[in-house]
């Protein structure tokens, strides 16, 4: 045999170990017969989700259908009450999770992501001190210098407490901008500020119950304070469960509730209302995440010229671990303002957004 086949014998033994190492390194999951190789992505009490290694895309498989799991590397387990578990995972024997050397009942787990060689993160002890919690934090800040000198700034918080059955979240938003035009004294063209707070109750696998109240104060709509207190049923018309604080979702909503405006100049507005709404998320490829959520609250007692409309879309797209950009579009049509104020507002703020 000459000296080049020797090195290309090399060479290909090279390869040959390189990939056995690759096989090795997978994680695996047995279902229906079928052993499947790849990356355990995160675990749930109700499924498994599975980076295949033959493809692109998340294969997500019921508890039901899990025979076996293993995973070559330390995956931080939620579980129970406030438990923490870090080790590998050796297997799924008569409906637990053989973590380590400790057996673990599939349905007492909250969450499962693997963890890596130098052990769990700052991100990983978060989430595991706040479990149930997640939510976000945005930032937006626009300056123009020109023929017009603008200025703004849009912050905003969100968080939500998710322990089945119950949902409590809330959160609040401040828009402040200014503009100056030369020659010309300088003036306030957004000064708005909200509040909302919201609870959730799973009746059933589709039905829940909520209640929700929000505040609003808007200075260049003349608008001194907002209040609509609202309860209701809400039906979950479409789901698909990815994890344990991921969902996509379309549900409607409708019940009652009470509209307070007052103006400035003391000029008041309310009313009850028959409280209609829908809501829904869904997650984008790369972790990208839509959301939107819609209200109608007409007047019970004048449907067709006293009522208020509001609409929000956004778009959340990673950039880098934990900070996203973040594209809001929000409509709201009062068909009562105050005097001298417009029927609709447009706003569209594309920013920043730092996730937990």
């Amino acid at each position: 045999m000459t000296r080049p086949s020797y090195l290309c014998g090399a060479i290909l033994a090279a390869c040959a170990l390189a990939l056995a190492a690759n096989a090795a390194a997978a994680d695996t999951v047995t279902s229906k017969g079928t052993t499947l190789r790849g990356t355990v992505k995160s675990l749930t009490g109700k499924n498994v989700a599975l980076e295949s290694e033959y493809g692109e895309g998340v294969i997500v498989i019921g508890w039901e259908d899990v025979e076996d799991i293993t995973t070559e590397g330390d995956v931080m387990v939620l579980h129970g009450e406030e438990e923490d578990l870090i080790a590998p995972i050796r297997g799924k024997r008569d409906g637990f999770l053989v973590v380590g050397e400790q057996e673990i009942d599939v349905t007492t787990i909250h969450s499962a992501q693997p963890v890596g060689a130098d052990g769990p993160t700052w991100q990983d002890r978060l989430r595991s001190s706040w479990r149930y919690w997640d939510g976000n934090f945005d930032l937006g800040f626009n300056f123009q210098q020109s023929t017009t000198d603008t200025t703004g700034l849009v912050g905003a918080f969100q968080t939500t407490r998710n322990k089945g059955p119950t949902r409590i979240g809330g959160g609040a938003s401040y828009r402040y901008s200014t503009e100056k035009r030369k020659g010309q004294p300088g003036s306030t063209i957004q000064d708005e500020l909200k509040g909302t707070i919201r609870g959730e109750y799973d009746l059933s696998e589709r039905f829940y119950a909520f209640g929700q109240g929000d505040l609003e104060y808007d200075g260049i709509e003349r608008l001194s304070i907002r209040a609509v207190p609202k309860l209701g049923i809400g039906y979950t018309i479409w789901q698909e469960e990815l994890d344990a604080k991921r969902r996509n979702f379309l549900s409607a909503e409708a019940g009652g509730g009470w509209v307070y405006q007052k103006y400035f100049g003391g000029i008041e507005n309310d009313f009850f209302t028959v409280a209609f709404g829908a809501r829904a998320c869904y997650h984008l490829p790369y972790d990208s995440k839509f959301d939107w959520t819609f209200d109608y609250l007409p007047a019970v007692d004048d449907w067709a010229d006293n009522y208020l409309l509001r609409t929000t879309a956004a778009l959340t797209v990673p950039m880098f671990d934990p900070i996203s950009a973040k594209f809001t579009v929000m409509d709201e049509y009062n068909n009562q303002p105050a005097p001298g104020a417009a029927y609709n507002n447009l706003f569209l703020t594309i920013g920043l957004s730092i996730g937990w």
